[in-house]
């Protein structure tokens, strides 16, 4: 490990991600090395990171490729902090992000402490219940959820996700590479959400909400979030 390469550092607004000198694959095998470092998935997963990147430049496939590499650790980009033209490329991939496939797995591969829940031979796994930070649901097929998804809690579903309740943790519909999945809930506002082999996350005005419910589908390329009126 060699912090002086990439560095960590917890605040109160979540944790910063400081990236140091060094060619840009160095920089990625070490923030990779250290994010599977034992008890790193528990550590950081749900975490809101800032980047300070210095007066390095980087472009929008290389945020892409670190955004998909923070969220394989559930794990989310929220701002940036460096040189203007990598201000301009975060702007460019904030609202809505795809990926790079090879790098963002079908099945998250990487399970937290609390236990998977399979239910085979139905259609769909009904949980009754709040999903609280720590606990994650994984099944191949869609996930109904009547209550909430607390921030640091994970959804992951091959079919679609319904959360009756508020939806704030990590989510994943359409795990198994099926983009026409959708995420609905009375309200949206995960730290991660993913659809498919896309990947966004919410914006920050997530208060200056009119409709009653929202859904999230894949559309022209993106995630688009809409009302949810049926």
């Amino acid at each position: 490990m060699n912090p002086e390469l990439v560095s960590f550092k917890g605040t109160r607004e979540g944790l910063t991600i400081t990236l140091g000198e060094g060619e840009w694959r160095e920089l990625m095998n070490e923030l990779a090395a250290q994010l599977s470092r034992p008890q790193a998935q528990t550590f950081f997963r749900g975490a809101r990171v800032l980047l300070e990147t210095g007066n390095r430049a980087i472009d929008v496939l290389q945020l892409e490729e670190l955004i998909a590499q923070l969220s394989q650790s559930g794990m989310t980009l929220s701002s940036v902090l460096g040189e203007q033209r990598t201000m301009e490329a975060f702007a460019q991939v904030r609202a809505t992000i795809r990926a790079p496939a090879p790098l963002v797995p079908a099945q998250p591969a990487a399970p937290l402490a609390a236990p998977e829940i399979p239910v085979d031979g139905a259609q769909a796994m009904l949980l009754h219940r709040t999903v609280r930070s720590g606990q994650r649901y994984h099944y191949a097929g869609t996930i109904v959820v009547i209550g909430d998804v607390n921030p640091g809690a994970e959804v992951v579903a091959d079919g679609d996700v319904v959360v009756w309740g508020k939806l704030r943790g990590v989510v994943h519909a359409g795990a198994s590479g099926n983009d026409n999945a959708m995420v609905g809930a009375l309200i949206l506002a995960p730290t991660q959400l993913r659809i498919g082999r896309y990947i966004a996350r919410a914006p920050d005005d997530r208060g200056q909400r009119h409709a009653p419910a929202e859904i999230a589908r894949v559309r022209d390329g993106q995630i688009v979030v809409e009302p949810w009126y049926g």
